[in-house]
């Protein structure tokens, strides 16, 4: 178990802190800045746009916006924190955010990151708080964020779109708003484990996209039927006989089986996803040979030092790197978007999805990035922190509920 936050606080001095995070880059913001957490607020937004999985359906989602405010500086984060739940309590989930309450910066990112790598927090608890105390972090300093982690990418980066439908009829019209956004480049679609459905979906999407798409899946470990390696290989090449370019995550798999399926299917791309998670972890486990493309995957890294160094260690080892998506609409983003841009990630599937809500998109009044009309995720200006505005009196009335939780 964790420490408690009285035992946090008398144990770990600054110093000890900042010996956590290495300097200014994932601690404090690089001043002598007495700057606290003064206040969380936290808006719930319901979206009832369904999204279909080879595991479940999830009818609706409740995501939360987070702002945390330390004197005239306020950071943003979000966190999809529930399903299929349209009576979520906002307020309950939010009550270990109070042990944050007038720490300094760099005090509760130690407190934090303590709270998820002892096992007390999970990762859909620490990666809001510290996103949002991290644009804090920049904004007191007035820099950008991934300035002060060093990270030096600024091209741009394909955005990834995601289509989640069963059904080919439902599928095509996604693929439809995929173009109109020019989104048609990169795109995925989630796969069932059923052969039939999957052959399907590739076929009609590949039809509809044409060859320039690279399309590939997530099957979500959805593949069970199969009784060898050869045999699941053989059902991946018969995907990407219909147009298929990669899947992430066919089947659950050992580290050695995931490196002889990706020697087997050759020139088809295994994309680990669930072997990436927590960041601390996969830095140990890490072996190049499982794949094409690795996924750090949002709301399952918890901390983000080692989320960057992984990161950094996928692409030195001359492998892809895709930063991936939790069906995030709103300033969450913005977010990883600059950090795929910043590592120089293959892709980003962290879009905003005006077409499943519109609160983000007329809320925000300034944020650091967008996607372009060639459907690239591209640094408009940088801005301090990770450049987020929003209109908070707009947002209040627009959210599904809202609670000061001190």
């Amino acid at each position: 178990m964790g420490l408690s936050r009285r035992q946090f606080t008398e144990s770990l001095g600054a110093s000890l802190i900042l010996s956590l995070l290495p300097g200014i880059i994932f601690g404090s913001c690089g001043t002598k800045s007495v700057q606290r957490v003064d206040s969380v607020t936290l808006f719930l937004i319901n979206v009832t746009k369904a999204r279909n999985f080879s595991h479940s359906v999830w009818y609706n989602r409740q995501h939360v916006f987070l702002k945390f405010q330390s004197g005239n500086h306020i950071g943003w984060a979000e966190a999809l924190v529930n399903k299929n739940d349209l009576d979520f309590d906002i307020a309950s989930w939010g009550a270990f955010l109070k042990e944050l309450q007038g720490l300094k910066i760099e005090e509760a990112i130690g407190y934090v990151r303590n709270k998820f790598l002892r096992g007390a927090w999970n990762a859909k608890q620490s990666e809001p708080a510290l996103i949002a105390l991290y644009d804090l972090v920049g904004k007191v300093a007035n820099k950008p964020t991934i300035e002060l982690w060093g990270l030096e990418g600024r091209n741009p980066v394909p955005g990834l779109f995601c289509i989640l439908e069963k059904e080919v009829e439902l599928a095509l019209k996604q693929a439809e708003i995929a173009k109109e956004q020019k989104l048609a480049s990169h795109v995925k679609v989630k796969m069932f484990g059923i052969a039939s459905v999957d052959l399907a979906l590739t076929t009609a999407l590949r039809s509809s996209f044409g060859k320039e798409t690279f399309l590939m899946a997530d099957a979500n470990r959805g593949y069970k039927a199969w009784t060898s390696i050869d045999e699941l290989a053989i059902i991946l090449k018969g995907l990407q006989a219909e147009g298929l370019d990669a899947m992430e995550d066919p089947a659950e798999l050992t580290s050695e089986q995931w490196i002889a399926l990706q020697s087997k299917v050759g020139d088809f791309s295994l994309i680990p996803d669930r072997p990436m998670r927590p960041a601390y972890k996969a830095l140990d486990t890490f072996v190049p040979q499982m794949g094409d493309y690795f996924n750090i995957h949002p709301d399952t890294m918890g901390t983000f030092k080692e989320a960057v160094e992984l990161g950094r260690r996928i692409m030195a080892s001359d492998r892809g790197l895709m930063i991936g998506d939790s069906s995030l609409i709103g300033p969450a983003c913005t977010f990883w978007q600059q950090l795929a841009i910043g590592l120089g990630a293959s892709w980003v599937e962290a879009i905003e999805k005006p077409q499943e809500s519109e609160v983000f998109a007329k809320c925000v009044k300034q944020m650091s990035t967008r996607i372009n009309n060639k459907g690239m995720s591209e640094i408009t200006k940088l801005r301090p922190g990770f450049g987020i505005e929003m209109d908070e009196t707009k947002l209040g009335k627009m959210a599904d509920n809202f609670v000061i939780l001190y």
